[in-house]
């Protein structure tokens, strides 16, 4: 717009000077005409001119005159549009101005939003700039050539690695071996799919793997051409262990649960078959017609099979408390000797009742000078007979050997059979609780499989390890050993001491007082029974309060067997009421509680002495006998 305005100003002033040249050259043609005119005229008397010539200069000077006119009216119709032109001009010149100012403030807007917008992409590049540092995911772009152009921190942590560090090796060396194709098949999804997913494992800095989830998508161009990648990987190491210890729990927990059910029915055929003998035997001697000799079979049936019944408790607790660190190897001086015998005779009194063709051997390499140890004598002795147990059930025929002998400074015990044997394959979870090479209802032999469970773990808490070497078809040898621990100086064997021996006598407690005091009434009565024979006048109470009030009634009770399990008051509640009344009187607690910290309880509440429930005639006595002279010995 001001060029255009600059020319019309030029050409307008050209034209101005244009007319007024033509002005004044005009204007002097006339006055040099008008001369030469005057001129002539005063020479025309000279040359003798006539009227011709006036004619011509007539002539002349109208035309000239014409031409005035029309210069004249040209310049003046030039002089209006040229008025004209130069209106428009600033009027034109007046809206460039005004067009000028818009243009220059919305030049100024338009460096102000510039200004903005560049601080605001700065800050907008800081944030995330910041914000992809901060990820813990590491995320890296890659270009077309699948060069490493930029990597977050996260990226490099996760394998242990700096920038410098990762710069200077090859990043394909940190691939683990199984996952070498994944460069490949990254680019091949990549150019198919634009998007690839994988798990890789790369190489940490300290030598471990680490398994990372990776999620690669193509970056493209205005002109969708394929740029680079941008990758994101996330530490997933912890996750798999996670995952892999859950699938293991899965996996433990659906054979726990088989192993439950199996349990369950193992159970309930190895409570029922020997509880079958024993109500069966006990109907038949409620029978008139039987003789001495069979009610002592059946007696000896029903004896029997309750001892199974006790042992198969016995054990499944046993097993509990094992597990549950609630039972302790106590120490005292025991006979290895003494024990290998009762294990024999046990073992020789099932071969007899069970009619096997077995052959039962002892082989003592053992010194007898060093007979005596100080070891668990209970837990030792349960092991042997569980060793022992297991090769007579699983020998038909044939025989069992039991050697026992001091090596260094540990006491060896082997126990070999001539038995079915055991698959190699099943000798790695032989000693698993409630298993047998023969698991569910087509197992061969009886027994819940926890015998083997339970001399393992006894052995390994007394120092010492448990070994199997068996062959199918041929018999099995299982060995152990524990820490020797001599005991004392004595180079004799202490002679067994038998309890039925030392209670053969008769026992005469007559005018000696007892209290059985029990909400059981079928306990008070067998407790009277059993007590009987022996003179004693027995007094009865049903619960706590009862048996303090006899107590204040009786000042001359000799003792007292009190149950700890009873309403109203407890075992331990009425051994402390008792103890305000009579501080000396002895109390024998009687419990189905078997388990160390409970005896340790009672014991402390102030009672003497602990009989185990079912309780035997001859425990019941030998107990009684330390607190109640006999009066009269025969």
């Amino acid at each position: 717009m001001t060029g255009d305005r600059s020319s019309g100003i030029k050409s307008i002033a050209t034209f101005k000077y244009f007319v007024i040249s033509a002005i004044v050259i005009l204007s002097l043609s006339i006055q040099s005409f008008c001369i030469e005119s005057t001129a002539y005229h005063l020479l025309l008397p000279v040359i003798n001119s006539h009227a011709v010539l006036s004619k011509s200069l007539l002539s002349l000077v109208l035309i000239l005159t014409g031409v005035l006119i029309i210069i004249c009216s040209v310049i003046i119709i030039f002089s209006t549009k040229l008025n004209r032109a130069n209106r428009e001009l600033r009027e034109r010149n007046k809206q460039i101005e005004e067009i000028n100012k818009k243009l220059q403030e919305t030049n100024r807007e338009l460096a102000s939003q510039k200004e903005a917008i560049s601080r605001e992409y700065s800050d907008s590049e800081k944030f995330y700039g910041m914000l992809i540092q901060s990820a813990d995911d590491g995320i890296s772009f890659y270009d077309r050539d699948w060069n490493l152009k930029y990597a977050n921190s996260a990226f490099y942590s996760m394998i242990g690695l700096s920038r410098e560090e990762y710069n200077s090796i090859n990043p394909a060396d940190l691939i683990h071996p199984e996952d070498k194709e994944y460069e490949s098949k990254r680019l091949e999804a990549l150019n198919d799919k634009d998007l690839f997913e994988c798990e890789l494992r790369l190489k940490h800095k300290y030598g471990n793997y680490v398994n990372l989830s990776s999620r690669s998508v193509a970056v493209k161009n205005d002109n969708d051409e394929v740029i680079g990648a941008l990758t994101i990987s996330r530490d997933i190491t912890r996750l798999k262990q996670v995952h892999e210890e859950l699938i293991k729990a899965n996996i433990e927990a659906e054979a726990s649960n088989r192993l439950k059910s199996s349990f369950l029915a193992n159970i309930s055929h190895e409570i029922r078959t020997p509880l079958n003998s024993v109500v069966g035997f006990s109907n038949l001697l409620l029978a008139n017609d039987i003789t001495e000799e069979m009610k002592e079979e059946y007696i000896e049936h029903i004896n029997y099979n309750s001892e199974k019944l006790l042992q198969i408790i016995g054990d499944i607790i046993d097993l509990s408390r094992l597990e549950s660190s609630q039972i302790e190897i106590s120490y005292e001086e025991t006979s290895v000797n003494g024990i290998v015998n009762e294990v024999v005779e046990d073992a020789r009194n099932v071969i007899r009742r069970n009619e096997k063709s077995i052959i039962l051997n002892v082989r003592n390499e053992f010194e007898n000078t060093s007979d005596l140890i100080f070891t668990d004598r209970v837990w030792l002795k349960r092991v042997l007979s569980h060793l022992m147990d297991n090769a007579v059930k699983f020998t038909l025929e044939g025989s069992v050997e039991l050697s026992y002998a001091l090596d260094n400074d540990n006491l060896i015990f082997r126990i070999r059979d001539t038995g079915i044997g055991i698959n190699k394959e099943n000798l790695g979870r032989i000693f698993e609780e409630f298993r047998q090479e023969i698991d569910g209802h087509h197992r061969p032999f009886e027994g819940l499989g926890v015998g083997l469970t339970l001399a393992k773990e006894v052995v390994e808490r007394m120092g010492g390890e448990i070994y199997v070497q068996s062959e199918k078809g041929v018999g099995s040898e299982f060995s152990f050993f524990i820490p020797y621990r001599p005991a004392g100086g004595s180079t004799r064997i202490k002679p067994k001491v038998n309890i039925e021996d030392q209670l053969s006598l008769p026992v005469n407690w007559s005018a000696k007082k007892c209290l059985l005091v029990d909400d059981n009434k079928d306990v008070l009565i067998y407790l009277s029974r059993i007590l009987q024979d022996t003179g004693i006048i027995i007094f009865t109470a049903r619960s706590g309060p009862e048996s303090l009030e006899v107590i204040r009634n009786t000042p001359d009770l000799d003792v007292v067997l009190l149950d700890m399990q009873m309403p109203e008051m407890n075992g331990i509640e009425a051994t402390k009421e008792i103890r305000k009344i009579r501080k000396n009187l002895p109390i024998i607690a009687q419990t189905a509680f078997i388990f160390e910290d409970d005896k340790d309880i009672i014991l402390e509440a102030g009672c003497d002495a602990c009989l185990i429930k079912p309780i035997r005639k001859d425990h019941l006595l030998t107990v009684m006998s330390g607190f109640i002279k006999s009066i009269d010995l025969i």
